[in-house]
């Protein structure tokens, strides 16, 4: 190897460690299993220098150097580099690809496959992966999922915690002077979904598993038992470097939750991603990148707020339940700090039932559903039944996607925003005995039936429309 060749080397292994100390990813379309990427350089067959230093050990490598507009003749300027066995190049065409104005028009491309211009990186998808951080509660949860869902972003989800009660009360007074420390436990080995990257079409595929967190992993522990946040940048960098890239894969963080917004600040300012903040954070100060609040919370406008009529939520069939006939739907939640239940539920429901005496009918109660109320349902003659004290499985979509209506009692904004924002059942409002004149639940069902979205049981019953919540998601500005 001449010096020239080593000194080219020894330059890009450098260029590699300063950009992942700085969490830097300027890679178009390399495969996730790599993770070195160099700075704009002007250096000549800059692929073979840096294989012959030896820090591309690595195989099935593809390498993409993408060559600025004019300054392409000798392969110079590369932005990015993953390595290569050959460097036998060929040029491929960005035009018509609907990259952003500034982007390049063409590409160098080195090895076997096509050239992928929809990769995580690149700048035609510039947000394709968030992590979720949740706070294991699943309504928050939900939201979350649904935010990606709608966005039609990959994602993962991790569960924060604190140690005690005493830390997430300094979350609120570290937030007030703007100081953000890891105070809390992010945690991926939870089991289960919590380290599968999901897509719209297969939500339960739990094959996707994320190049950011392979095996359940731990993001915030490195080897030997250290935390991540912890460990030096110049120190054993080479070893770490997969790990330490873990939170800089994402392209932002969103979280639902009070528990889950410190964390969703500190981890968007370490990494300078956007952070996406459901619900409206109470409390905390409102400097996230965006804000996404329902109107029942009536939140004080700012530029950074977006408010929805109806909660994010994503609903899709589970194959649950398939009606012979035209079908109506039933879903009871329970008694809140606003709502009891009683016989009120009951007599409604019969009236429902007589009213459609040509229809079957499929019920589904909650987690907050009252034993004496299912025990009283569990009495009427139902097509199809979940009471869900003893089969926690959960129905809704399928409702939503077969019954001509669905009736829903108002102590839930959640399940009546999902019915009133997916499937095609028309959605009526069942009322139940109130602790208050008024309360949230009443402005909030208010605006969806004056919008046409949701009828009350007492008033004719029209067919309902549907709140678009992908075009509202979408049309967001991260």
């Amino acid at each position: 190897m001449d010096t020239q060749t080593m000194e080219d080397g020894l330059m890009v292994l450098q260029i590699l460690r300063d950009e992942s100390r700085n969490s830097v990813t300027r890679n178009l379309s390399a495969p996730q299993g790599s993770r070195l990427f160099a700075k704009e350089q002007s250096v000549v067959n800059l692929g073979s220098a840096a294989r012959e230093g030896k820090i591309l050990n690595r195989e099935n490598f593809v390498m993409i150097a993408v060559a600025r507009d004019g300054k392409n003749s000798d392969l110079k300027n590369f932005i990015s580099i993953c390595g290569c066995p050959s460097c036998i190049l060929r040029r491929e065409s960005f035009r018509g690809k609907n990259l952003r104005p500034d982007a390049s028009d063409y590409a160098w491309h080195a090895g076997g496959g096509p050239l992928n211009l929809n990769s995580e990186n690149s700048a035609a998808n510039p947000y394709r992966k968030a992590l979720i951080l949740s706070d294991g509660r699943k309504g928050h949860e939900n939201q979350s999922i649904a935010f990606c869902e709608l966005r039609g972003l990959e994602f993962c989800i991790c569960k924060i915690a604190y140690a005690n009660k005493f830390l997430k009360l300094c979350s609120y007074a570290l937030d007030f002077f703007g100081l953000y420390f890891k105070i809390f436990k992010c945690d991926l080995s939870g089991g289960g979904t919590a380290a599968d990257f999901k897509n719209g079409s297969n939500l339960n595929n739990s094959a996707l598993n994320s190049p950011a967190a392979p095996d359940n992993a731990n993001l915030d522990v490195a080897p030997n038992d250290r935390n991540l946040d912890a460990v030096s940048y110049n120190e054993n960098l080479d070893a770490a470097s997969d790990r330490n890239l873990n939170f800089a894969d994402f392209d932002l963080f969103v979280g639902a939750g009070s528990t889950t917004y410190y964390a969703l600040k500190f981890y968007a300012r370490r990494y300078a991603k956007p952070s996406i903040a459901l619900m409206y954070p109470k409390g905390y100060r409102k400097d996230f990148s965006v804000i996404i609040a329902g109107a029942h919370d009536r939140p004080k406008p700012r530029a950074n707020l977006k408010i929805s009529p109806v909660s994010l939520s994503f609903s899709r069939p589970q194959g649950l339940y398939r009606p012979q006939r035209k079908s109506i739907g039933f879903i009871i939640g329970g008694p809140n700090s606003c709502f009891e239940m009683g016989d009120e539920i009951l007599k409604q429901i019969e009236g429902v039932r007589a009213q459609f005496a040509d229809c079957e009918f499929a019920l589904t109660t909650s987690p907050r559903t009252p034993q004496a109320t299912e025990s009283a349902l569990e009495k009427l003659s139902w097509d199809y039944s979940v009471i869900y004290s003893r089969e926690p499985v959960n129905p809704i979509g399928d409702f939503l996607a077969q019954c001509e209506w669905v009736f829903i009692s108002e102590d839930s904004v959640s399940m009546i925003s999902e019915a009133v924002s997916n499937g095609s059942a028309s959605v009526a409002i069942l009322s139940l005995k109130r602790k208050d004149a008024h309360n949230k639940f009443d402005d909030f069902i208010s605006s969806l039936v004056s919008s046409g979205y949701a009828r009350r049981y007492d008033e004719a019953l029209k067919k309902t429309a549907k709140y678009d919540l992908k075009e509202f998601v979408r049309e967001i500005e991260l």
